[in-house]
């Protein structure tokens, strides 16, 4: 933001209320721990359908979850980001 002449006052919409850094702090908070869940959950899924192919006596077929995983970690970066705005 550059910098303002001395005695003007910045723009409403320029300005960035507690309120507002609050909203998006508790925002955040939500989104890291809704990353978690579902990257815990892909994780999850992926390790116990591999160790029910490992455990068959024939082999078997396994689930890689990528797309919960994927998910996760896009919603913890999203999260970590807001958090980092909120506390500018």
């Amino acid at each position: 933001m550059s910098q303002m002449p001395e005695g003007q006052v910045p723009p409403p919409y320029a300005t960035v209320t507690p309120e507002q850094r609050a909203i998006w702090e508790k925002k955040a908070m939500r989104s890291l721990a809704f990353g978690a869940l579902w990257f815990i959950a892909g994780l999850l899924i992926t390790l116990y359908t591999y160790g029910q192919a490992a455990s068959s006596r024939f082999g078997g077929v396994y689930v890689v979850a990528w797309g919960p995983m994927l998910y996760g970690v896009y919603r913890l970066i999203s999260g970590a980001l807001l958090l980092r705005k909120s506390r500018r």
